[in-house]
């Protein structure tokens, strides 16, 4: 089975003979080749036995998610949105939906933070 990065903007999918194993104080891990970000790994060989490394299945999948504002001729912020759905078998990602105004707003901050919360309750819901 291959390793995956976990770097959403990465997700390479890594042969074994790809990734250099490392033990540090945090545990095992493995840095990705492509976007050289810590990848955990865990042992699951017997105890005194050679180690046996495997990727731990994430809970969550690590959806993409770039909220943004942009600005209209009024002053006032539209919240725009998008999402990559990861998919449940590792490596890249599914549908892409995309919002360009959720809703009007007067600061850039709020229609960020509006589109990022839009998008937690999106991903929750259907995941």
């Amino acid at each position: 089975m291959p390793f995956i990065c976990e770097n959403v903007e990465c997700r390479a999918v890594l042969a074994r003979g790809q990734v250099r194993s490392n033990h540090e104080d945090e545990g095992w891990c493995f840095y990705c080749p492509d976007c050289k970000v810590r990848n955990e790994l865990k042992d699951i060989g017997v105890p005194g036995g050679p180690v046996e490394l495997v990727q731990l299945e994430r809970s969550d999948l690590p959806h993409k998610v770039i909220a943004t504002a942009r600005p209209l001729e009024d002053g006032r912020y539209a919240a725009r949105l998008l999402v990559q759905r990861a998919l449940g078998m590792k490596g890249t990602y599914g549908v892409e939906e995309r919002w360009e105004q959720l809703g009007v707003f007067l600061d850039a901050h709020e229609a960020v933070a509006h589109a990022k919360s839009f998008a937690t309750d999106l991903l929750e819901r259907k995941v």
